[in-house]
């Protein structure tokens, strides 16, 4: 928890109440001679608040420990880990697409051909773009983004 670090002139600003409070809360030492005096109350303070919020700030820190990964955060990450060795297992070359025309794309993975996409040209077709793998039709959509 930190304090601020007042002025001479904050602290004229402040009541006899809340100047006894910041007192305390620094743990200032310094002998107040007048109690009910504003001023006598500023100089303690002012004498002694660099070095008592110091002291006062670094009683207060607390070190932290390393938080320990959660539940969640393992089972993250062993997720993420077999979905890549699952991804390498099914496609470990990049896939590559190949233009045939503006109408007409073909998916590569290596040298194999995996996909065909294709623009469908039937009338009232409301997805005309569609993916056929081994000569069936299996995905559907209205622009060639979500095809690919």
């Amino acid at each position: 928890m930190t304090y601020p670090t007042y002025t001479q002139q904050q602290l004229q600003l402040k009541s006899i109440a809340r100047l006894k409070q910041i007192y305390s809360q620094i743990a200032c030492t310094v002998e107040v001679s007048g109690k009910r005096c504003k001023d006598a109350w500023i100089t303690a303070i002012a004498s002694r608040a660099p070095e008592a919020m110091a002291e006062y700030q670094a009683s207060k820190i607390q070190k932290l420990a390393p938080a320990a990964p959660d539940e969640q955060t393992t089972a993250q990450a062993e997720l993420d880990g077999f979905i890549t060795a699952q991804a390498q297992a099914i496609a470990p070359e990049p896939l590559a697409n190949v233009e045939i025309n503006s109408n007409h794309y073909q998916v590569y993975a290596g040298k194999q051909l995996i996909a065909y996409i294709a623009y469908d040209h039937n009338e009232f077709v409301t997805q005309p773009w569609l993916v056929m793998v081994n000569g069936e039709e299996k995905f559907r959509d209205t622009t060639i983004f979500f095809c690919s």
